[in-house]
């Protein structure tokens, strides 16, 4: 990929020097990035000293990436959870055992914990 850093940004990028482009004599180039992964994959790349740089094995990045996971698992655990809510509801009004033979309610009871505790252990 071939870019141009203006004001430490990013400011014209593509797989080619584009004719178009305002400074393409500034034009620098990432060698084996193309432009599709550059935009899907942002985030891993930081302007350092007017040039581009992958900081996706940084400790920094590898941090913000545990954080977002984190996030990312906290909120499916919270979905997980209203499901679970709903279901323990429905055992209430009509009652019901598992196939095993345990009531649906201390099932869903069962793996609502494991889910709380799990969350705590994130939070």
């Amino acid at each position: 990929m071939f870019y141009v850093i203006k004001d430490d940004k990013i400011y014209e990028y593509g797989d080619k020097i584009n004719s178009a482009w305002s400074f393409p004599h500034l034009a620098k180039e990432f060698k084996n990035l193309s432009m599709k992964e550059y935009e899907q994959n942002q985030d891993k790349y930081e302007i350092r000293n007017g040039e581009l740089v992958d900081i996706s094995e940084t400790e920094i990045y590898l941090k913000i990436v545990a954080e977002k996971d984190k996030a990312k698992r906290i909120s499916e655990i919270k979905e997980e959870l209203e499901k679970l809510d709903l279901k323990c509801i429905r055992a209430l009004r009509e009652g019901g055992n598992a196939l095993d033979g345990t009531p649906y309610l201390e099932k869903y009871q069962a793996e609502i914990n494991i889910l709380r505790d799990e969350l705590n252990s994130l939070g």
